[in-house]
């Protein structure tokens, strides 16, 4: 079986750290980047260190003479630049199963390309190719930057894919708990303490990139249904870690909904300052719908996630992948559940704790709660109706 891995980050410089830091090893790595704004819009493939075989270079091999790595341009194929890229990795993997079996194909991404919206139609498609599998996912993170970068606004580095001030906290945190395999350089405890709050413990965590990464990568097989269910608003979970540096982990919820005239007058205190957060919540006047949240880089995020019966599944002891008969809750239907992580600062914590109860329908306007059902409720700039 011939196995993609896939390794993203966030900054250019932790994507050359980690071409080099692969260098020498059994498998065929390749750079990707996008390029726009010429002619034509392209992606390029640069081979690391070992030639090409196996990618038809008909197309656009760039010859740049003998010292110079192969490249291969592709044409941009829509106006999706991610979905562009997909089309491109399923080619590799068509012919790197075909002209080497047993072998390895290693894509660092381009900065700006997220695994969730890459990696789980990219795994179904791969399904369809003859001894092609995708292997294990990686995320890079820079622990000296962590607290800065989760913590504060930082808008990403210039990517083609980046929408305008888009936040590198917002990607990392999905991508933390998205990814098969967390590889944290750097030494400061505080980020490095931060980055396993985020980490979900069912993935593994190397510590720079002095660790055997690609052994571990081709060790394991992608499971996107999983991986979706860590980082979905229905399905998150706190997971905690070590509070020897002043990170913490709040795990709040409740089977009340949250108040829609509260919520806006308190979202400032329940998003609290320099915190992340991820969850879900339920509205009396949308009580079919799963409410996303999420802060992370100084900024709250509210959508809509679908509705709770396409949701991923619950199970009891609130790991992704199964629900219990009975549909209890925390288990199933609709629930309010927020982790919020940060650090230091008790008086932070303690007043989005009291948000939190705050914001919720108190048990005597519950009695009320069906004539919310179809009513305005002063929201539709939040969820865009």
């Amino acid at each position: 079986m011939h196995c993609l891995a896939l390794i993203s980050a966030v900054d250019p410089l932790l994507v050359d750290l980690t071409a080099l830091a692969l260098h020498g090893q059994d498998a065929l790595v390749l750079t990707a980047s996008l390029h726009a704004g010429g002619e034509e819009d392209f992606i390029r493939l640069t081979a690391a260190q070992v030639p090409m075989n196996g990618v038809d270079g008909k197309d656009g091999i760039v010859d740049r003479g003998a010292q110079a790595p192969p490249t291969l341009h592709v044409a941009r194929t829509s106006e999706c630049w991610t979905c562009s890229l997909r089309e491109v990795l399923v080619a590799i993997a068509e012919d790197r199963a075909r002209l080497e079996p047993d072998g390895a194909t290693v894509v660092l991404l381009p900065p700006g390309i997220e695994l969730i919206h890459l990696a789980p139609r990219l795994a179904e498609d791969l399904d369809d190719v003859p001894g092609a599998a995708l292997a294990g996912l990686a995320h890079v993170i820079d622990v000296d930057t962590a607290a800065r970068d989760l913590l504060t606004h930082q808008e990403l580095p210039d990517s083609v894919v980046a929408g305008e001030g888009q936040c590198a906290g917002e990607v990392h945190m999905v991508a933390l708990g998205y990814a098969d395999v967390v590889v944290a350089l750097g030494r400061d405890p505080v980020g490095l303490d931060l980055v396993e709050h985020l980490r979900p413990h069912d993935t593994l965590m190397l510590p720079g990139l002095e660790a055997p990464l690609l052994p571990e990568l081709l060790a394991l097989r992608h499971d996107a249904d999983a991986a979706v269910a860590r980082v979905h608003p229905a399905t998150t979970r706190a997971w905690g870690g070590p509070a020897d540096h002043g990170v913490w982990t709040l795990d709040l919820s409740a089977s009340l909904p949250f108040h829609p005239g509260r919520l806006r007058e308190l979202v400032a205190d329940l998003a609290g300052y320099g915190l992340c957060a991820r969850g879900c919540f339920w509205l009396p006047s949308r009580p079919g719908r799963v409410c996303a949240w999420e802060v992370a880089g100084g900024a709250v995020s509210v959508g809509d996630a679908g509705t709770w019966d396409e949701a991923p599944e619950w199970d009891p002891d609130g790991m992704p992948g199964g629900r219990a008969p009975d549909g209890g809750i925390g288990v199933a239907g609709p629930r309010c559940h927020l982790v919020v992580t940060g650090l230091g600062d008790a008086q932070m914590r303690e007043r989005v704790r009291q948000a939190f109860g705050r914001v919720l329908l108190r048990e005597d306007e519950m009695a009320q709660a069906m004539s919310w059902i179809g009513a305005d409720d002063g929201l539709g700039d939040w969820f865009g109706s």
